[in-house]
């Protein structure tokens, strides 16, 4: 990968502002579109006034902005906060007596403690929890969120979801108008990724669902009335319930409980439940930053506990930061800090505005955003890709989801850490006095090999526990290193650290060092994924099964003389070369077919790609792509099918390159690139004669090669033959703009 040049990165403070409003703006415009309705929907689940969810957005975008460590990502309230939310305001209660207040009051002393961290610079810490243990205690948020949300779902007012299972008769109450309601957006959240109309995109699914959602409750109010049908009554009190007046709603802080054992077991899990939340978060966002930008975590933490502290006093809910409503910000360009800022004042003016629009909303509208999101946390995919990452992994997922749902946030969260630390017991095969001693004090030493070669030498078990020691020790070589990490004498590796190393070998090698494993071949794991557990015995193949499909493309490679290898890859970081991959991560590529252009000197690979796309939690893609590596140069571009929104809302620092001489082809493609003067000349009239007569596709040059795909789906075999014929004739026409035959001398010349 090219690594990023310190002139391309944006500008922080007001000349990122001057530079970069357009984009940032168009940004924030479609987060607050997102973040309006989730505000709503997590206060109400968490069982606080909806203005609360509203606060904490706000103070979110106005006050982290300037104090965190964060560059795009988005703050305010999260999925997690439901559970801890909902879990305070119960533990908190007293006979006859809210227990809201007191909650807020943990919520504000729990930021402060955040602030301290930071200060501290503790950031750190969040490196200790396993990262199977998290996605264990997301899944089990997930299954607490559809609890929480099935009554509204169902229009049965007062029914919990233990009733709901232990008295399945009162399923009978469903009032018909409130599940048509709740269907129908939930058909909209569903089908909302496979519309490809642009005119749909201008708005979020939650906005579609809010849109759709108001005017089939009130159509159904006006029969229930009309009809005198009783029973399905559609009353104020299932609307989401804000006062004329907004701070009427709001509940502020009482810290009168602050000696008690309870309120600070209540500071305890929502201080390490939401720090944990804003670490992981953090690290993820900082994948999807198209400038590679790390975020200083000690800064991240004092800045959600400063904003943590003023959302608790002004009524709202704990502040942290949020993966889906990041992915939004940087999928539409963000490219500063002032993105989230401006998104917080966006939904400030809304609030101030239309608050008569958002008593209006039903509150069924909400419950099937938060159930999609709620299935979205536990789908099977969560399963599935625990499992490629090795059994262990979905063992300890399913440990801490358990554990979670039998106890409380908490609690759980320690069973599944300690389980962790049994399986790598069981797994090491070593006694357990040995064990304990490895895992508290591994061999680590640095040999220096020769000037700027280093190579770390690691014995014993190293795991999520001692993770901070290997940093150190790491931390301390400069970017110019060379340095070779040997595993050859480890007992066991876990996930969290490989998981850390190959993200930290990733910007090390980015930075012009080279960072590099050995010893990990020799290990045994239950998963070829690169971050599964590795234990030091020898590894066994592994047969595989191949698909209907996979025995067609295998017959294809074959009659072709192509190369086809169907097991899953890991090693997916060319891939990242590609601007389209930046905001789209990768998980991994299958069924390989490889050849070559032998005169034109080009090798191709077609592979399957299993994506991601942001929206409210991660839409998963598979899509057919070929790659294609040059001989030669050529300039950066990318060149897509262009729609009329596309001409009318082009705002991007990178503007589409129209020819007058081509119009056709300029109304048909949207091109972009950097260097304008370089794509022009590239675009010669056969090129464009050629994509003009073809089929469309998207094409994508990161300089030395060439990206090439048809469609957001698995291509079949025979559109990969005519994907290979299309990239033949492609790369033929760009060879012969790139180099030009030799021009004849002229008599003179020769003599």
């Amino acid at each position: 990968m090219i690594p990023i040049q310190p002139d391309q990165i944006p500008p922080s403070g007001w000349q990122g502002f001057k530079r970069h409003w357009r984009t940032d703006l168009v940004a924030a415009l479609s987060v607050a579109l997102v973040a309006l309705p989730l505000g709503l929907g997590i206060a109400v689940a968490a069982g606080f006034p909806p203005m609360a969810g509203l606060v904490s957005v706000i103070v979110g975008g106005l006050v982290t902005t300037f104090i965190r460590g964060s560059h795009v990502a988005i703050n305010g309230p999260a999925n997690a906060l439901i559970i801890v939310a909902l879990s305070a305001s119960e533990n908190m209660s007293l006979p006859g007596e809210s227990g809201l207040p007191y909650a807020m009051a943990a919520f504000v002393v729990a930021g402060g403690i955040q602030v301290v961290l930071g200060m501290l610079r503790l950031g750190k810490l969040g490196n200790l929890v396993p990262s199977s243990t998290i996605h264990g205690m997301l899944a089990a948020i997930g299954f607490l969120i559809i609890g929480t949300q099935i009554h509204h779902a169902l229009g049965i007012a007062g029914a919990s979801f233990l009733d709901l299972l232990t008295q399945p008769e009162i399923l009978l109450q469903t009032n018909p108008f409130i599940l048509i309601v709740t269907l129908a957006c939930l058909l909209i959240l569903i089908f909302y990724g496979q519309i490809e109309n642009r005119v749909i995109k201008l708005l979020p699914a939650p906005m579609w669902v809010l849109v759709a959602a108001i005017p089939i409750f009130y159509g159904f109010r006006w029969v229930s009335r009309e009809f005198s049908l009783d029973g399905w009554e559609l009353n104020t009190e299932l609307l989401v319930q804000i006062p004329s007046d907004i701070t009427q709603s709001l509940i502020f802080p009482d810290f009168s409980r602050i000696d008690e054992p309870v309120f600070w077991l209540t500071v305890f899990v929502v201080t390490v439940v939401m720090s944990l939340e804003s670490l992981v978060i953090a690290r993820a966002v900082d994948k999807l930053d198209p400038y590679k930008r790390k975020t200083n975590l000690n800064k991240d933490l004092l800045g959600i506990g400063v904003a943590t502290v003023v959302s608790g006093f002004l009524g709202g809910l704990p502040v942290t930061a949020v993966i889906a409503r990041s992915s939004v910000n940087i999928t539409n360009g963000a490219a500063t800090k002032w993105s989230n800022f401006m998104h917080g004042l966006i939904v400030l003016l809304f609030v101030a505005v239309f608050s008569g629009l958002i008593q209006m909303v039903p509150l069924a509208a909400l419950a099937a955003i938060l159930l999609f999101t709620g299935y979205r946390l536990t789908a099977p995919r969560v399963f599935e890709r625990a499992y490629q990452q090795g059994w262990e992994q979905l063992v300890i997922l399913v440990v801490t989801l358990v554990a979670i749902l039998a106890t409380d946030l908490m609690s759980g969260l320690l069973i599944g850490i300690g389980f962790t630390i049994v399986l790598h017991f069981i797994r090491s095969g070593m006694p357990l006095p040995l064990f304990l001693r490895y895992m508290r004090r591994p061999y680590m030493k640095v040999v220096q090999e020769k000037e700027q070669s280093y190579l770390v030498k690691v014995k014993g078990i190293i795991n999520f526990t001692n993770i901070l020691q290997l940093q150190q020790k790491i931390r301390k070589l400069t970017p110019d290193d060379n340095v070779v990490i040997d595993f050859s004498h480890t007992r066991l590796v876990d996930y969290t650290v490989l998981e850390y190393l190959h993200e930290y070998a990733e910007k090390y090698n980015q930075n012009g060092g080279e960072l590099h494993f050995t010893g990990l071949d020799v290990h045994k794991t239950s998963s070829h994924h690169p971050y599964a557990l590795h234990v030091l015995e020898k590894p066994k193949p592994k047969l595989i099964r191949l698909t209907r499909r996979q025995v067609e493309l295998k017959q294809m490679a074959n009659s072709n003389s192509w190369g086809y290898d169907p097991e899953i890859d890991w090693e997916i970081a060319y891939l990242n070369r590609f601007l389209f991959f930046k905001s789209r991560p990768v998980e991994y590529m299958s069924n390989q077919i490889g050849g070559e252009y032998k005169k034109l000197g080009v090798r191709w690979k077609i592979c399957d790609v299993c994506l991601n796309e942001a929206f409210i939690s991660f839409e998963t893609y598979r899509i057919t792509v070929e790659v294609l590596s040059l001989p030669f140069m050529l300039p950066v571009f990318s060149l897509e099918e262009e729609s009329f929104l596309d001409r009318i809302s082009v705002i991007a620092a990178q503007q589409d390159i129209d020819f007058n001489e081509y119009r056709n082809f300029s109304r048909k493609f949207l091109l972009q690139g950097p260097d304008e003067e370089s794509i022009r000349g590239l675009f010669t009239a056969k090129l464009i004669h050629f994509l003009e007569k073809s089929d469309i596709y998207h094409l994508e040059s990161n300089g030395k090669e060439l990206l090439i795909f048809r469609h957001l789906r698995l291509a079949s075999p025979r559109e990969i033959l005519k994907m290979v014929d299309y990239s033949k004739k492609l790369i033929t026409k760009l060879h012969q703009t790139v180099t030009p035959p030799p021009v004849e001398p002229t008599p003179d010349e020769v003599y």
